[in-house]
């Protein structure tokens, strides 16, 4: 699509890389929010060919079988899952700005990453390099918020499901009281599990998002604690939790 064309694509990344909380050799999860008009079809052949005749990109492997269509592939050395996901309206798409996939009001986010020296930023360091970066960016990292009236008029199972690892981010960034607190716990907590060998949704254990959301929980109870408190509480909290009661972040309505 070109920059001058009314139909544009949001890509939009999710999971640790849009919570801030990514290792140096984390992957990153981004979904392409496309207009009516674009189909998986095109995702996993036209976009399939151009990212095959790109010589950044190795080990490129679309899987449009898996119960969430995902391209995965290598991009400057950087590993990518691209998810597809089409807007049944894709009005909100037009107002994308032509230099960048993303656009909203960053509110929180930016508010709060000016002090968060753990907040993502428009680059991205690869696995091998040992260039650190810093919040101090000229442009901050904007993202396309996915609201509830986007699912309106969805009727593919795969697109809403595509959509999910968004929205879940959203909500996360969303209802924490003090966005460095939770990143500073989130990365202690997921390097905790690692170590015991705890964190591995393939094994039977908690993924990335279900540390996330535990660790979200904690800092909504106690939104006042410091990160020390906070983890304190983590432990205390689920080392006597009543399994299997849900951890909600919100009220079911």
């Amino acid at each position: 699509l070109s920059p001058e064309s009314k139909n544009k694509v949001a890509l939009i990344s999710f999971g640790s890389f849009r919570l801030g909380v990514q290792s140096v050799d984390a992957d990153i999860d981004a979904l392409a929010l496309c207009p009516p008009h674009v189909t998986r079809g095109d995702f996993f052949t036209s976009l399939v060919k151009v990212l095959g005749d790109d010589g950044r990109v190795t080990d490129l492997h679309p899987v449009p079988s898996a119960y969430t269509p995902v391209i995965k592939f290598y991009m400057d050395g950087i590993q990518i899952d691209l998810l597809f996901a089409r807007l049944a309206n894709g009005t909100k798409l037009q107002s994308l700005p032509s230099s960048s996939s993303s656009s909203q009001d960053p509110k929180k986010e930016e508010e709060e990453e000016e002090d968060d020296p753990t907040s993502p930023t428009s680059t991205v360091t690869p696995p091998n390099s040992t260039t650190t970066t810093t919040n101090h960016q000229p442009h901050p990292r904007y993202e396309f918020q996915i609201t509830d009236e986007d699912l309106v008029g969805l009727e593919d199972e795969a697109t809403v499901r595509s959509m999910n690892g968004v929205r879940v981010a959203q909500l996360l960034l969303s209802s924490v009281p003090n966005l460095p607190h939770f990143r500073f716990v989130l990365r202690a907590i997921k390097q905790w599990a690692r170590v015991h060998g705890l964190y591995s949704n393939v094994l039977g254990f908690l993924g990335g998002v279900n540390w996330a959301i535990l660790v979200a929980f904690i800092c909504k109870r106690y939104p006042e604690a410091s990160p020390f408190v906070l983890m304190r509480h983590f432990f205390g909290t689920f080392g006597s939790w009543r399994w299997p009661r849900p951890v909600r972040l919100v009220k079911v309505v």
